[in-house]
């Protein structure tokens, strides 16, 4: 997995955006008043676009669970997966990873074989074969939102009881986030880092008390 920032918005639009009501003098200081008040409303002048690399076709049925984010992805239509790579869950045990990647591979060979079928057009032959791609299969996708959207995103998936695939994505992009709008990422985590307590009401994973009754 590769997670690369594309472009983000300068951060002095926040600045302009948060001293706007009151026509207060535009700084760091006010973004990050208005901001901790819960007036996060100013974030969403802010954008961020990342580019995601070697991710699984699962991981994007957990993206489309969060509306405020925009996802561009690869094409399986138009675009081949032959060559696309299988991604393994750490939990498998080192005795199974081989049978594992044979077995993924016996499958790409099925793929292999609708895509290269004589007798239909190429766009037939992929649309054929894209229905044959395993869940972890590698793809590529632009994804972006505004800050607010994308601190509310992150600290969804930052939570310990998030898959780990897109626990380790929302962790990169966490980090760059941190590193270039600390006005509004700089004290991010997961959700119950914020409330001091856990939100989860099944299965908490122990960081945190669970909510009070």
């Amino acid at each position: 997995m590769r997670v690369t920032l594309i472009d983000r918005t300068p951060v002095d639009v926040l600045f302009k955006a948060a001293a706007m009501p009151y026509q207060s003098r535009p700084t760091e200081g006010l973004v990050k008043r208005v901001w901790e008040s819960g007036h996060r409303s100013i974030a969403r002048h802010g954008m961020a676009s990342f580019l995601v690399e070697g991710v699984s076709q699962s991981l994007l049925k957990q993206l489309s669970r969060h509306p405020h984010v925009n996802l561009t992805v690869k094409s399986a239509r138009y675009c081949s997966f032959e060559d696309t790579e299988c991604v393994v869950p750490p939990s498998l045990k080192w005795q199974d990873r081989l049978e594992y990647a044979d077995d993924y591979n016996t499958i790409m060979i099925i793929y292999e074989k609708w895509n290269r079928r004589e007798g239909y057009t190429e766009p037939e032959r992929r649309e054929m074969a894209k229905l044959m791609l395993p869940l972890g299969s590698t793809t590529s996708l632009v994804i972006s939102g505004n800050f607010q959207a994308l601190y509310e995103f992150l600290q969804l998936r930052l939570c310990k009881r998030a898959e780990w695939e897109i626990r380790k994505m929302a962790g990169q992009m966490a980090e760059v986030l941190k590193d270039q709008v600390p006005v509004i990422f700089e004290n991010l985590g997961c959700k119950g880092d914020e409330l001091s307590y856990c939100p989860e009401t099944h299965g908490a994973c122990g960081k945190h008390p669970k909510k009070p009754a």
